[in-house]
């Protein structure tokens, strides 16, 4: 993916466009670098070519897991990343690298600049908040009601594949609940036949 795929972007003049290529420092980030941590105040948003970023919420001891609030893929942008650099505020959650990533980085004044000249970026804008606020409020709800074993297989099922490569220790730190919880309920499931599982993977029935 290259940085004028972006949507926003490919209504801008090659003169607007010339602005943010001038601006965008490329970066490469091998899989575990953190890029910033809770409470950071980012100075600019990450525009990713390849990758995956995780965002999420750091515990506060060390009995406590961390909660995963979402992924960052190509063409997507990071709520938190964002709130952080055009308000100048403290971010509300880390994220890291967990697929190494390679992209660009445009800084505050640039993408002040973009809010102001390209109301395509103002509408992505709005459609993030909605989306990423509908994700935040279904985690909330997960986190609150649902039985870990359904939280499991929601997870499983919207990665849209039958055989999910993951181990149980990676499942878990999604999830933001212990391995040991993570494997009792996956051996449970399959148990009840909807998964078996193997070494490294999940296969859905």
């Amino acid at each position: 993916m290259q940085l004028r795929d972006y949507q926003f972007f490919r209504n801008l003049s090659d003169e607007e466009f010339a602005t943010i290529e001038r601006a965008a420092h490329p970066i490469n980030a091998s899989t575990g670098t953190i890029l910033y941590y809770q409470g950071d105040v980012t100075d600019g948003i990450l525009f990713l070519k390849r990758g995956v970023v995780k965002v999420y919420l750091q515990p506060e001891s060390l009995s406590d897991n961390e909660v995963t609030l979402y992924h960052i893929h190509p063409g997507e942008q990071c709520l938190v990343n964002t709130v952080s650099t055009i308000g100048e505020k403290q971010t509300l959650a880390s994220a890291v690298v967990i697929e190494s990533a390679e992209g660009w980085m445009i800084p505050r004044q640039t993408m002040r600049w973009l809010i102001d000249h390209s109301p395509e970026y103002r509408d992505y804008k709005i459609t993030l908040c909605s989306h990423r606020l509908s994700d935040l409020v279904r985690l909330i709800s997960s986190l609150k009601f649902e039985q870990l074993d359904q939280r499991i297989l929601n997870w499983l099922y919207v990665q849209g594949l039958d055989i999910i490569r993951i181990t149980h220790e990676k499942l878990a730190s999604f999830l933001g609940v212990s391995r040991e919880a993570v494997s009792r309920n996956l051996k449970k499931l399959e148990q009840s036949g909807t998964l078996k599982l193997t070494r490294g993977a999940i296969i859905l029935n």
